[in-house]
């Protein structure tokens, strides 16, 4: 004996409509529509509050490395207010922006997590030199943020030009 739902009329056909009826050639290209339409406001909608985010995350990490290069590494006091002054405008950004983000199948998770991977790897590599090997160099810091800020501005730039069109 084999099990068949499709033998069962309590359970209704999968290939039919709600209704009961099929719709027409018309009415399924404007359903199609529609759902295509929605689908790219909603990336269009999350792409404004990652590129915002990504370009928030560039002028602070800009603004922090460049400040840690008026400081010797003994200038304890001001360092921690920098770092915690940079977290808190971090934490800022994220709950405005991040909360805001709409899962799309635009390709943004990869874009997304290139422009922050860069950030991480190029803000680590030159913040331990900065701090290591030059500090209170304000000349290493000033072009260290500059190559901070580089990755999450492409990846802002790209959000918007990729989903935007």
């Amino acid at each position: 004996m084999t099990f068949d739902d499709r033998s069962d009329p309590a359970l209704p056909d999968p290939g039919a409509s709600p209704s009961g009826r099929e719709p027409d050639a018309a009415t399924a290209a404007a359903r199609l529509r529609e759902a295509a339409s929605a689908g790219r406001l909603v990336a269009v909608q999350g792409s404004a509050s990652a590129s915002a985010w990504l370009t928030g995350l560039a002028a602070a990490s800009a603004m922090y490395l460049f400040a840690l290069g008026w400081f010797e590494r003994s200038d304890e006091a001001p360092i921690l207010a920098v770092s915690l002054a940079f977290g808190a405008v971090l934490g800022v950004l994220s709950v405005v922006h991040l909360r805001r983000l709409r899962a799309s199948s635009l390709g943004f998770s990869r874009r997304f997590g290139v422009a922050v991977g860069g950030w991480g790897a190029v803000f680590a590599v030159t913040l331990v030199l900065g701090l290591l090997v030059f500090p209170a160099s304000p000349v290493y810091f000033a072009i260290a943020a500059i190559a901070t800020a580089a990755p999450p501005l492409w990846g802002s730039l790209r959000e918007l030009v990729i989903v935007r069109g």
